[in-house]
């Protein structure tokens, strides 16, 4: 009996932990490739379920256009909001995603092949939030240039508290992808290479 109890306290303080190191003051840095176009895939090969639950939602009278890509496997409990659309694959998808414009902005949502919205990611046409903007001026890329190359990506649905803002920051030929959180807390820095 002690040791069940010690093992889930265990597996307990892993979700704990996990979930607070997504949230916290650690920026998780990394290193990506781009470059490389994705394939689009044919709305026929996109599971029932994923396209009622988008039409749903943004019906074809909503939208301009779609675009649909298959997504690998991916850590999306923790890195929802990171994903890398250079990574797209089509032939065995465990995600899909659409790519589409409504009132003039352009919108991506994932969806697990099951059907569930995993994060919406919406072009920012306007500014940033005052706390972005100021903790990018105090931070270690306050003198490169922001790109308009900016989402708001929120978690589920927009009705979600949850929300993640990428900005895209050039030096020259220096890119990285700055993910923070809506209070301003650097969550996430991808350097991109060419």
């Amino acid at each position: 009996m002690k040791t069940k109890t010690i093992k889930i306290l265990a597996v307990c303080l892993m979700v704990l932990s996990a979930n607070f190191s997504t949230y916290g003051q650690t920026t998780v840095k990394t290193t990506e490739s781009c470059g490389k176009k994705p394939a689009k895939i044919a709305k026929t090969k996109v599971p029932a379920g994923v396209t009622e639950t988008y039409y749903k939602e943004f019906p074809l009278s909503a939208t301009t256009y779609e675009n649909w890509y298959g997504y690998p496997e991916f850590d999306y409990q923790n890195d929802w909001y990171g994903y890398n659309p250079y990574l797209f694959e089509y032939e065995n998808p465990e995600y899909y995603i659409v790519e589409f414009t409504k009132d003039k902005v352009p919108h991506k949502i994932i969806y697990s092949k099951e059907g569930k919205k995993i994060a919406s990611h919406k072009k920012i046409t306007s500014d940033l939030p005052v706390s972005v903007t100021s903790a990018i001026s105090k931070g270690e890329y306050s003198t490169w240039k922001i790109s308009k190359d900016k989402e708001e990506i929120f978690r589920d649905t927009d009705l979600d508290k949850m929300k993640v803002y990428r900005v895209e920051l050039e030096n020259g030929k220096e890119k990285h992808h700055l993910f923070y959180s809506s209070e301003g807390a650097l969550l996430k820095d991808k350097t991109i290479k060419p």
